[in-house]
């Protein structure tokens, strides 16, 4: 999920209080799903550390609804047009990631697979924390691109900087040469520079921005504050697969509650038709709970089931593919730079109630 603060410069209603302007939402709801995503999950996290040490099935609960979500874009009326327009991009590209993967995984090269994973997961996280940063950032009435562009490579930087920390233990790399672990090391030495060059020069900015009267209100303040420091749990997990496992946790959350948002604010807007299955489940919170859980127990008893059955291999194969499918999927519906996706998204994240959305 990505933002340009700039193409999201709508007007927000004269009605909402300045202090309810800097929220998403509510403070509650921000804090739940999006800056304090990490506290919210935490329990959940440590339940599944006491049940699964290989971080498995429980992590599916929200992992799959969250992966779900992203096909609900398929089915905004509005959008359409421009799906089967670029129909190579929309429906396409799905195809060829599936062809690709699987003829890796045939040929015998998966850690190809699980090194790309890796790495564009790393990516895709840190650009949906610099994507609610944006929306933060408009909503505080800033819409300084220097300042977006310093965010977001300090976020990126500091994120890839922690997700190499203990790069060794990542599974695809094991078993390599010493030649090999110490180019990694270096690697790491590198994103290090980087991450402090670049936070560095995000403190100079912040700073002139002090100085002008244009301070950080709490929300955007804390947010980004935890964007860089989003993926600790590689500073201190003993393995970069379980550090993974623990790190999206709070990921998903934020991303089924923005995704929730915006279904929500868009079918009570009256703005645009909303399937009526979107509008049922977006409506209510028990509904959209009920889904949730049914979609992670539903992808928790195929992995039981297929782990007992011998076939474990085949559904980590498949949970590499849709994850593949998401970041790509992602890439297009969220692409804010399209006039189309401004118009579509833009007014649900900056309103503070559907009144304005309207």
């Amino acid at each position: 999920m990505t933002v340009d603060a700039q193409s999201l410069a709508l007007p927000l209603s004269a009605s909402v209080s300045p202090i309810r302007r800097q929220w998403i939402e509510s403070p509650l709801f921000d804090l739940l799903f999006f800056t304090f995503s990490g506290v919210s999950t935490l329990p959940f996290v440590v339940l599944a550390l006491a049940v699964d040490q290989r971080f498995g099935v429980l992590f599916f609960l929200l992992a799959f609804p969250h992966y779900l979500s992203t096909l609900t874009f398929y089915f905004w009326d509005e959008n359409h047009d421009r799906h089967h327009a670029r129909a190579l991009a929309f429906f396409g590209g799905p195809v060829v990631i599936a062809a690709a993967v699987v003829a890796l995984m045939l040929t015998g090269l998966p850690a190809i697979v699980m090194i790309t994973l890796f790495l564009w997961n790393t990516f895709h996280v840190a650009r949906q924390n610099c994507g609610i940063l944006s929306i933060y950032r408009v909503r505080s009435g800033n819409y300084d691109l220097r300042e977006k562009s310093a965010a977001n490579a300090a976020i990126i930087a500091t994120n890839f900087w922690f997700a190499f920390w203990n790069i060794e233990t990542l599974e695809p790399l094991q078993g390599m040469g010493a030649q090999w672990m110490q180019r990694l090391r270096d690697i790491r030495l590198a994103l290090g520079i980087i991450a402090v060059v670049t936070l560095l020069h995000l403190a100079r900015v912040l700073w002139k921005r002090t100085a002008v009267g244009n301070a950080m209100k709490a929300p955007e303040l804390l947010f980004l504050a935890m964007a860089v420091t989003f993926f600790h749990p590689y500073l201190w997990m003993p393995t970069s697969n379980s550090a993974t496992a623990v790190m999206l946790m709070p990921h998903y959350l934020q991303y089924l509650g923005i995704v929730w948002l915006i279904h929500r604010r868009r079918s009570r807007s009256g703005i645009a038709e909303h399937p009526r299955a979107l509008r049922w489940i977006s409506a209510s919170t028990p509904v959209l709970l009920a889904s949730i859980l049914a979609a992670g127990s539903a992808a928790i008893a195929a992995s039981i089931i297929l782990r007992h059955a011998g076939y474990a291999t085949l559904f980590g194969s498949f949970i590499v593919l849709i994850a593949l499918e998401h970041f790509y999927l992602d890439g297009l519906f969220w692409a804010f730079r399209d006039p189309a996706v401004r118009k579509s998204m833009g007014p649900y994240l900056t309103a503070s109630a559907v009144r304005d959305a309207a």
